[in-house]
């Protein structure tokens, strides 16, 4: 049950952590440039283990985070990254996307919340 309720937490994160991420790319836009954002993001194909290494620790941490799921030592590690994850990238989509909010903008980001908060349980219920 916790490994089912573990990939749940994992699929209802996604659509916060991509517009967490869509934000970053726009950010990135703006702050840095068309031509500084394409040398950063094909920097693994002609520099690995320079500055593209962050490619290679991203598919490593996502794949740590997905395999985490199917140990029991290690789940509650993966519901608290989970966690942290959620909120970060909710604090990010607010500090990102300025200016008001309409209802149909947080109802978007209330699956990233449920994954937060569903982590949270799951990682406190085995403390009662």
């Amino acid at each position: 049950m916790n490994i089912a309720i573990y990939l749940l937490c994992l699929v209802l994160l996604l659509p916060a952590v991509f517009f967490a991420a869509f934000g970053l790319l726009i950010e990135g836009l703006t702050t840095w440039g068309l031509w500084e954002m394409i040398k950063i993001l094909f920097s693994p194909l002609y520099d690995p283990f320079g500055k593209g290494i962050w490619v290679f620790l991203l598919f490593l941490a996502s794949g740590g985070l997905l395999f985490a799921g199917f140990s029991d030592v290690a789940r509650p590690y993966g519901f608290g990254s989970i966690a942290a994850i959620g909120v970060l990238s909710t604090l990010l989509i607010f500090r990102i996307y300025p200016g008001p909010w309409q209802w149909d903008n947080i109802f978007f980001l209330i699956p990233g919340a449920a994954a937060a908060f569903g982590s949270l349980y799951c990682l406190a219920r085995p403390l009662r």
